[in-house]
């Protein structure tokens, strides 16, 4: 199923659509979302709008995330091993105790983000 650009998705209906296989949410809206501690292995959340989202301690290992609107998202104690951040939008997102390994921040916009203790891409801790 494909949906228009930016299509407006509820916590509720993403997860029910993960939970039946779909991985594809490119393009998707989430605007102020509650998915703390959520399993998305994998998930393609591309050029996604998820500013304010909580996705604290959610499971994101391998998830695309390029060019998606982070910003202001809490992603505090996320699993974000191997997930893909190219030009994403993290300026001003919680991502204290984050795991960052192996992730590609490429070109990530990080200006005022909150690192305090991720694992970063590299292994090492972030004071």
């Amino acid at each position: 199923m494909t949906f228009p650009s930016h299509a407006a998705l509820t916590a509720q209906e993403l997860l029910d659509r993960y939970a039946k296989g779909d991985r594809n949410f490119e393009q998707t809206h989430l605007h102020d979302s509650d998915l703390q501690g959520a399993c998305l292995h994998g998930v393609d959340l591309s050029e996604s709008i998820l500013n304010h989202v909580n996705f604290s301690g959610a499971d994101l290992r391998g998830a695309d995330l390029g060019w998606a609107d982070l910003s202001r998202a809490n992603l505090e104690k996320a699993d974000l091993r191997g997930a893909i951040l190219t030009r994403a939008d993290l300026s001003r997102a919680n991502l204290r105790g984050a795991n960052l390994l192996k992730a590609d921040l490429s070109l990530a916009k990080l200006d005022h983000a909150k690192l305090t203790g991720a694992t970063m891409p590299d292994g090492n801790i972030h004071e």
